[in-house]
């Protein structure tokens, strides 16, 4: 299993390559979820379908990008999220967490085409100093006995918010997203890829790791938090012009309600959570390189611009109306099978959290539904090369794959 890891380090400037051993080793972490000896440790399915799923979106990036500089930032991404999602102490998940915004700041600032990108970089660097900085206060105020499966003191719900706050700003949770839209907007495409498929996944992951020790710790706050940023973000969609910052928000009420989720400690809501993640992760990384493609041959990102993709490329038109659904949750995608099971517990425990999950629903369906009608019908043509296009397909298909089911029950 090692081998395989050394092997795709080693061909790290080879992207294909690269690829191929990696994806070999994911499915040699299928077969054995152990410790691998080194300083790695797979506790739970869960890590190893993420970690294929960031496979998935890296071999999405090789496809669609031609720079080699943005391929080498990529894997190098690829390389900080493997050993955060397999590293087996809490300092080395932190030092992870925090090296995974070089390589997204670099593809930012190096390759954006505004201006605007240095305000972008700002803010990014500001949300992640403020909110990261006082995990270390924690780290060494439990005189390092602070690991992953237990603690060897007392938490006080002051300390744990100050622990989860560093979490929340990758989450990102309204009210800590404003750095998101932002870089998004700023980034090229597959930067844009690759922060919403996978930077997210970090906030998300790190969150799942320090949730066994928050069984009883006082998180009324966070839930109020996600049922406010589940609807204010959701607002903030439809008014939106530019399809990016369309698409930045959708991913912001999609990690509100996943954040809902996982504050229901039960088995089954971090299962829906899990689910939650590969269908946002295979949905956003999509629906930003539909919007990408069009803004590569229209030059425009405006929601008023995308129109008449049937009079130009059925192909097209057809792949980006089913990404478009499966964000709103539509049967049979995944996120429809997280978000029902997310409803269901939800309802359980408060009938109050069925009203509001529904106007999230009713204005979360209508923006979908508003830019798959829009972008569908029009007079004009544009000249969408389809050839690479097809290749999401595979994303699609996993985008829609309900067989993940087979690994948690």
């Amino acid at each position: 299993m090692l081998e395989y890891l050394f092997l795709s380090f080693m061909m790290f400037f080879k992207p294909m390559l690269f690829f191929l051993f990696m994806i070999v080793f994911s499915f040699m972490l299928f077969k054995n979820i152990t410790w691998g000896g080194l300083f790695f440790v797979v506790d739970s399915n869960v890590y190893v379908l993420l970690i294929f799923m960031m496979i998935f979106i890296y071999g999405m990036v090789l496809i669609s990008e031609k720079n080699f500089n943005l391929l080498m930032l990529s894997a190098v991404l690829i390389i900080i999220c493997l050993m955060f999602f397999i590293s087996s102490n809490m300092l080395m998940l932190y030092m992870f967490f925090e090296l995974s915004l070089f390589p997204i700041l670099i593809m930012i600032l190096g390759f954006g085409s505004q201006i605007e990108k240095v305000n972008s970089g700002y803010y990014l660097l500001f949300y992640a100093a403020v909110c990261s900085f006082p995990f270390l206060f924690i780290y060494y105020k439990s005189m390092f006995l602070f690991s992953i499966n237990y603690f060897d003191f007392i938490m006080t719900w002051e300390m744990f918010f100050i622990l989860s706050l560093s979490f929340m700003m990758k989450f990102p949770v309204y009210f800590l997203h404003l750095w998101l839209p932002k870089a998004h907007v700023e980034a090229p495409t597959t930067a844009s890829m690759l922060l919403a498929g996978l930077l997210l996944k970090l906030g998300t992951a790190g969150y799942l790791r320090i949730l066994g020790t928050m069984n009883f710790v006082y998180n009324n706050f966070w839930v109020i938090i996600s049922l406010l940023g589940m609807i204010l973000a959701s607002f903030s969609c439809v008014f939106q012009s530019d399809a990016k910052s369309l698409a930045a928000y959708s991913s912001v009420t999609h990690m509100s309600f996943l954040l809902l989720t996982m504050i229901f400690i039960m088995m089954s809501s971090k299962i829906s959570g899990l689910m939650m993640m590969l269908a946002h992760g295979y949905t956003s990384t999509l629906m930003f390189y539909m919007i990408g493609e069009f803004y590569h041959t229209s030059a425009t990102r405006m929601v008023y611009f995308m129109n008449s993709f049937f009079n130009s490329s059925m192909f097209f038109g057809i792949l980006f109306s089913l990404v478009f659904l499966s964000n709103s949750g539509v049967p049979p995608s995944l996120s429809f099978l997280s978000e029902f099971m997310i409803i269901t517990n939800s309802m359980l425990i408060s009938k109050m959290f069925f009203f509001m999950i529904f106007i999230y629903f009713m204005i979360s369906f209508y923006y979908s539904l508003f830019l798959i009608v829009v972008s569908l019908m029009g007079k004009m043509f544009v000249n969408i090369s389809s050839f690479n296009i097809g290749v999401s397909m595979s994303m699609i298909l996993m985008m829609f794959n309900i067989f993940w089911l087979s690994l948690f029950f």
